[in-house]
């Protein structure tokens, strides 16, 4: 799993790196990123060892809460005291209050966009515990399944759904149910033999067709668009953990991996900053922003982001880890 998350994260960041591609993002890329999170989220949840709601709330809470508020703080700050007047543009003309207005709603798109996904992310796992308690596991996805569609049909106009994600949370659960109710046939799942990998590679390559006609269906109307997403970003996940475990079989536990996964808040937190001021040095000062409009520098200013946050991660987890609502490791 270590493994998975860690392409994730670079996928993610390369998601958020300019120039956009609409067909690699939006039926490729957006498939293999948020869908894979939520359903490790899913897999990783044990009901066993959480029987109080409470605990189990002020656990996950804190891991969010805190580097939620503190990651929005520090860039709200930096945005009011210089980041307007560096950016410029739109940036001027929005309301010193709306950043705030973004994050008690749970979507602070202004100052951390990414972290729509670690609330959105809260808000599932706590209506997930209950479905959980009450549900046998075998029907736990259809459960979630019902629900995702009647959030389509139901709530796509209600303003309330918006708060803390829940619209996004109810919609994207299927995941964390896949992730939790499959767990002991996700655990089985690898390359071995000559039918089972190639149909694992058809369920693959055919949610990356099915995303391609789907994305046709996001302008008239975004609300199926979303529910088919969930569909088509479903069939993707078997396949994509066998190449984690394919990969991890031949490569072993690294250090470097653990540590990415790890500080995964951190790169949510940091990357489009360091994708920002990356783009302004080779702009401003390198004189050479016009590399940036090239498909491949795309690649490279990813695995840059990627390899400057790693000690800042690092640094972050060994010494201050109360910053990603953790505990010092003993």
């Amino acid at each position: 799993m270590d493994y998975v998350r860690f392409f994730s994260i670079f996928l993610v960041i390369l998601y958020h790196t300019p120039p956009r591609i609409e067909l690699l993002d939006e039926a490729v890329i957006l498939n293999l990123r948020v869908p894979v999170f939520f359903c490790i989220s899913g897999f990783l949840f044990n009901d066993d060892r959480w029987t109080n709601f409470w605990r189990y709330a002020w656990h996950r809470g804190k891991q969010i809460l805190i580097p939620y508020v503190l990651f929005f703080a520090v860039f709200y700050g930096l945005w009011l005291w210089f980041g307007r007047d560096l950016l410029g543009g739109d940036d001027l003309r929005v309301p010193v209050t709306r950043p705030l207005v973004e994050m008690v709603m749970g979507d602070p798109q202004t100052i951390v966009a990414p972290f729509w996904y670690i609330a959105c992310l809260l808000t599932m796992q706590l209506i997930y515990y209950w479905i959980a308690r009450f549900t046998p596991r075998r029907w736990t996805l259809v459960v979630c399944a019902l629900i995702a569609v009647s959030t389509y049909w139901m709530s796509w106009n209600w303003g309330w759904v918006r708060f803390w994600n829940l619209g996004n949370a109810l919609l994207f659960m299927p995941f964390y149910a896949f992730g939790h109710s499959l767990k002991p046939a996700l655990e089985r799942l690898e390359f071995r033999g000559v039918g089972r990998t190639l149909g694992l590679l058809a369920l693959g390559i055919g949610s990356m067709v099915a995303m391609v006609w789907v994305v046709g269906v996001k302008a008239h109307d975004p609300g199926l668009y979303s529910l088919l997403r969930v569909a088509c970003g479903l069939l993707v996940i078997p396949a994509y953990l066998c190449v984690g475990k394919w990969v991890a079989n031949r490569c072993g536990r690294r250090a470097f991996i653990e540590s990415v996964v790890l500080g995964g808040t951190i790169y949510l937190g940091l990357q489009n900053y360091a994708i920002g001021f990356i783009r302004i040095a080779l702009e401003r000062i390198a004189g050479v922003g016009w590399l940036t409009d090239h498909i491949w520098m795309r690649l490279v200013i990813a695995l840059v982001v990627m390899a400057a946050l790693y000690p800042i991660s690092a640094w972050i987890q060994r010494h201050a880890p109360w910053v990603i609502g953790r505990s010092r490791s003993k």
